[in-house]
């Protein structure tokens, strides 16, 4: 296993991702550690990517991200018994689509999460579909880098995983209004409910080698 940068989302066949509770800065830093180091203590499953770890900006919950290559091995991983975050839990994510520069090559400062319960797989396209066809064609917000939605596999979720320069550069944004547009139908696309959102910085990264 090596250190790894920001994880490279759009490369991920299955995503599982999960959050926990910590209530501190403090405790952030205990839980992946621990996380960290169980991993790094045994040999990593066939067809785990790579595992990465989010703390949120308000010290309150550590998010994780395991990419596997593919649905059919991660079935293989359940069916051997593994269940343990921050490898496994429901639901699975797939990445249904993104938006993203060809030749992109600012680096991530953080990521903004908005998570989304939704009834059934036609309203997640449908869902991502207008919040894709509502972003301005030219003249983002610099900070802006990427967007990617995932679908969750069961059909009962979606993710909105952008990735920013900075937090300061996504809450200018805000103010500027920028997100207005996109709130209007995160609130008013029947069948969709929003959740929660956060602001995560990286934590840890590891990339798993060939297995």
């Amino acid at each position: 296993m090596t250190t790894a940068p920001f994880p490279e989302i759009a490369r991920t066949g299955t995503a599982v991702i999960g959050t926990r509770h910590t209530g501190g800065s403090d405790r952030q830093q205990l839980v992946v550690k621990a996380e960290v180091q169980a991993l790094e203590q045994t040999p990593p499953p066939r067809g785990l990517s790579a595992v990465s770890w989010f703390a949120s900006t308000d010290g309150e919950t550590v998010l994780t991200l395991a990419q596997w290559e593919s649905a059919v091995v991660y079935d293989a991983y359940l069916r051997g018994g593994g269940f343990a975050a921050p490898l496994a839990g429901p639901p699975r994510y797939r990445l249904y689509r993104s938006l993203t520069e060809q030749h992109e090559t600012r680096v991530p400062g953080c990521l903004i999460t908005a998570a989304f319960d939704v009834d059934g797989p036609e309203r997640q396209r449908f869902f991502t579909d207008a919040v894709i066809a509502a972003q301005p064609k030219e003249d983002g917000h610099p900070g802006a880098i990427s967007a990617h939605f995932l679908h969750s596999a069961d059909g009962s979720r979606v993710l909105l995983y952008t990735e920013w320069t900075s937090v300061q550069a996504h809450q200018e944004a805000a103010e500027a209004g920028d997100h207005d547009k996109g709130h209007e139908i995160f609130s008013q696309t029947p069948g969709v409910r929003p959740t929660h959102g956060r602001r995560w910085h990286l934590s840890h990264a590891l990339r798993l080698s060939e297995n």
